[in-house]
C-alpha cells in the first residue's frame, strides 16, 4: 500500500467515523418527523446557504462540471450564469414565503393552524387535496431515484481513483455509508455535514486550480496551451466538441443552446432538498443576508469547477481518457502523495454527503406523504421517523440499480434537475403568490411539466434543455387547469389570505 493510498484509507476511515458521529448525535435530537424533516426549523443562515450550495453542487461540480468544460469549453459559462441567478432569485422570492407558509398554514381538514414539514404536505395544505399531496410524492420518488442515482455513479468513479476498486464496488460502498447516517441523523445531519462538505469543496477547488496554474506557468502559459488545442476553446460564442481526439469548432453557439445553458435556474424553484433547506431556516428574515453569501458561493464554486475543466485541457491535451475525471487527475499529477489520499478522499466523502440530504427527502416522503398520509393516519410521529429510516434503504436499493446501468453524472443529473424545476417550479411559485391557483390548476402543472420532461426528449428537434418546454408547460398547465376547473373555494382564499397578513382565518376562529 502506498503513501497515497493509505493517507485515502485514513482520511476516508476518519471522515466515517466523524459522519457517524453526526448521526448518532442528531438522532438524539430526532424527537418526531418536523424534526428528521427539516430539522426543527433550527437551521441557521450560513448553516443553510452552504448547505443548500453544497447540497445542488458537489458530485457534478468535480466531476460534470470539468468534464463540460473539458470536452466544450467556455460555451459552458452561460450554465454557470443561469444557475447563479436562479440561485439568488430562489432565494429572494421563494426561501422567505416558503418558510412562513409552511410553519403558519393550515391543515386542510381541521382548519387549524399546523405545520408542514415535507413539500408534498404543504401543497395538499395549500390545495386541500390530497391528489395533489400523492402526486407531487410520486413526483418526488420517481426522479430522486435518478438524481441520487447519479450520486452514486459519481462515488463509483472516486472509489476507483482513490482505492483501486471497480465502480461497481465503489456504487456499493458509496450507498452502503450513505444509507447508514442518512438513516441515523435525517435533516440536521445532512445539513451539517453539507456545511462541512461546502467548506472542502472550497478549498480542495481553489487548492488544486492554484496548484495546476502554477504549475503550468502561470495564465500566460495556460490561455497558450489552450490556444494550440482549439483557440474557440476560450470563447462562450463559438461551439467546440472533442472529436476523435482533437477539439473541433463548429458553428457560433445557437440561441438554443445559451438559453438551454441559462434555463438551468429555473431548476431551483423545484428541487425538494433545497426547498427544504428553506423551510428549515431559523428565521424568515435571514434569507437577505444568505442570498448575498449563496452568489458568492455559486460564482466560487461553479467558477473553480469551469477553471478545473479548463486547466486539464491544457495539462492532458486530448488525452484524458475520462474527461469527467479531470479533477481527480490533476490531484493525482500534482500533489504529494500523502496529500492525494486527503483530497481524493475528502471529495469522494463530500459527494457521499450530497446523496444524503436526497435520501431524507425520499424517505421522508414515502413515510410521512405516502404510510402517514394514506395507510395509517393516526401513525405517532416515532413510528413515522422510524418508517421514514426503513425507508432509506429502499430508495437506495433502486437508486443502486439505476447507478449500475451506467450514464454520465452530469446526465443524470441535468435530467433530475429538469424533472423537479419543471414539475413544481410553476406550482411553488403559483402557491406562494396567487390566491386564485387551485388544486386542478396545481395538478394539470405539475403533470404537465413533469411529464414533457419525460416525453420532450423523445421529439426534440433542435437541442432544447427539456427544463425549458417543461417549465413552459408547468405554467401552462396551472394557467389552464386554473380556467377549466373550478375556482378556489372561499376557505382556500381566506386561508392564503390569512398566512399573508399573519391574522386568523375566519373558519380558524370560529372553531377556536
Amino acid at each position: 500500500m502506498d503513501g497515497s493510498t493509505t493517507a485515502s484509507v485514513v482520511a476516508f476511515v476518519l471522515y466515517l467515523a466523524v459522519m457517524l458521529g453526526m448521526g448518532l448525535w442528531f438522532m438524539r435530537r430526532n424527537d418526531d418527523v418536523g424534526d428528521f424533516a427539516i430539522g426543527g426549523r433550527r437551521l441557521g443562515t450560513f448553516a443553510a446557504t452552504l448547505s443548500a450550495k453544497a447540497t445542488d453542487s458537489s458530485s457534478w461540480v468535480f466531476l460534470g462540471l470539468p468534464g463540460a468544460f473539458y470536452v466544450s469549453g467556455m460555451q459552458n459559462v452561460w450554465m454557470i450564469i443561469g444557475l447563479t441567478v436562479g440561485f439568488y432569485v430562489s432565494w429572494r422570492v421563494v426561501a422567505g414565503r416558503l418558510r412562513e407558509d409552511t410553519e403558519h398554514g393550515f391543515d386542510w381538514r381541521s382548519g387549524r393552524r399546523a405545520e408542514s414539514v415535507t413539500l408534498p404536505a404543504y401543497l395538499a395544505n395549500r390545495f386541500h387535496s390530497d391528489a395533489v399531496r400523492l402526486v407531487s410524492a410520486v413526483v418526488i420518488l420517481v426522479f430522486y431515484v435518478v438524481y441520487l442515482g447519479s450520486g452514486l455513479v459519481a462515488t463509483g468513479v472516486m472509489f476507483g481513483q482513490v482505492f483501486g476498486v471497480s465502480s461497481t464496488t465503489g456504487i456499493l460502498l458509496g450507498a452502503a455509508v450513505v444509507m447508514l447516517y442518512s438513516s441515523l441523523g435525517g435533516f440536521l445531519a445532512s445539513s451539517y455535514t453539507d456545511v462541512v462538505q461546502g467548506v472542502l469543496m472550497f478549498v480542495s477547488l481553489a487548492v488544486v486550480s492554484v496548484v495546476a496554474l502554477v504549475s503550468l506557468g502561470g495564465p500566460a502559459a495556460v490561455a497558450q496551451s489552450i490556444g494550440d488545442a482549439n483557440p474557440d476553446l476560450a470563447s462562450p460564442f463559438v461551439e467546440v466538441a472533442l472529436v476523435d481526439g482533437q477539439w473541433v469548432s463548429g458553428s457560433s453557439v445557437a440561441v438554443v443552446a445559451i438559453v438551454s445553458a441559462l434555463a438551468w435556474g429555473l431548476g431551483y424553484f423545484g428541487q425538494p432538498h433545497i426547498l427544504a433547506r428553506f423551510m428549515g431556516l431559523r428565521t424568515a428574515a435571514s434569507t437577505k443576508g444568505a442570498r448575498r453569501i449563496g452568489v458568492f458561493l455559486s460564482v466560487t464554486l461553479l467558477g473553480f469547477g469551469g477553471v478545473i475543466g479548463m486547466l486539464a485541457v491544457a495539462y492532458f491535451g486530448p488525452d484524458l481518457a475520462n474527461p469527467e475525471n479531470g479533477y481527480a487527475q490533476l490531484v493525482t499529477e500534482l500533489l504529494p502523495s500523502w496529500l492525494v489520499g486527503v483530497f481524493l478522499a475528502g471529495i469522494l466523502a463530500a459527494i457521499m454527503s450530497t446523496a444524503d440530504s436526497q435520501l431524507v427527502v425520499a424517505a421522508t416522503t414515502l413515510s410521512e406523504d405516502f404510510f402517514r398520509a394514506f395507510v395509517k393516519r393516526d401513525a405517532t410521529d416515532r413510528t413515522v421517523v422510524l418508517i421514514s429510516r426503513a425507508t432509506v434503504v429502499l430508495v437506495s436499493v433502486v437508486a443502486v440499480a439505476i447507478a449500475l446501468r451506467g450514464g454520465t453524472v452530469l446526465g443524470l443529473v441535468s435530467y433530475a434537475w429538469a424533472g423537479f424545476g419543471a414539475a413544481f417550479g410553476p406550482v411553488i411559485l403559483a402557491a406562494l403568490y396567487s390566491r386564485r391557483t387551485s388544486r386542478v390548476g396545481a395538478l394539470v402543472g405539475m403533470l404537465a411539466g413533469g411529464l414533457t420532461v419525460v416525453l420532450y426528449p423523445l421529439v426534440d428537434p433542435i437541442g432544447l434543455y427539456e427544463l425549458v418546454p417543461g417549465f413552459a408547460a408547468g405554467l401552462l398547465g396551472v394557467w389552464v387547469g386554473n380556467r377549466l376547473g373550478p375556482e378556489p373555494s372561499r376557505t382556500v382564499r381566506e386561508q392564503y389570505d390569512a398566512v399573508r397578513s399573519g391574522a386568523p382565518a375566519p373558519a380558524e376562529a370560529a372553531t377556536a
